[in-house]
């Protein structure tokens, strides 16, 4: 077997995007509580309902995302969700940019508390790009580990995790080589 395939089979690669799950997951309450601010203090941005629905879509998606990656059985299975979050967090980011970039942050038609907050703003941001960047990195890696599950299936190459070669020693026997799902033809002893 490939070293490259049981890579992407393996527990490093789950656990990565264990890893990248909770990051994503950390973006998204941060830009939903900042943008939660901005929409009770009354600041109506062009995009800032959209870029709300998106973060919190994302949450909800990635709560439970957090827990697939633990499972054996999982071979990137979210990589369509995956796919169409990493544009919708690109446009968000696009959208914020837009907004909050340059002497727009302090100018706006709008008069509340909220239109001051330009650190806010800009912290809206920063947490797109870290979740965005996270997001790609993420179906970059689900695609790759969904390619190799489909490529060993195919091909016949058994589960590096489910299939360990067994050793068995009963009395001055001793069996080598078999998988978890072989029966092992024991000689008389």
């Amino acid at each position: 077997m490939d070293t490259l395939g049981s890579f992407f089979n393996g527990r490093i690669a789950r656990s990565l995007l264990g890893v990248n799950n909770f990051i994503i997951l950390a973006s998204s309450i941060i830009i939903t509580g900042i943008l939660s601010y901005f929409l009770h203090w009354g600041y109506r941005g062009t995009h800032l309902v959209y870029n709300e629905v998106i973060a919190v879509l994302t949450l909800f998606f990635y709560l439970i995302a957090m827990v697939l990656p633990a499972l054996k059985s999982y071979r990137g299975y979210l990589l369509p969700l995956n796919l169409a979050l990493t544009y919708l967090w690109l446009t968000s980011l696009i959208f914020s940019s837009q907004e909050y970039s340059g002497n727009r942050c302090r100018y706006s038609y709008y008069s509340s508390r909220a239109v001051s907050r330009c650190g806010l703003k800009h912290t809206v941001q920063a947490f797109y790009i870290i979740g965005f960047a996270f997001l790609l990195f993420n179906t970059i890696l689900e695609a790759l580990m969904w390619a190799s599950h489909r490529r060993n299936r195919q091909t016949g190459v058994a589960d590096p995790e489910k299939d360990r070669p067994l050793t068995t020693t009963t009395g001055n026997t001793t069996v080598t080589g078999a998988t978890n799902g072989d029966r092992v033809a024991q000689a008389p002893v």
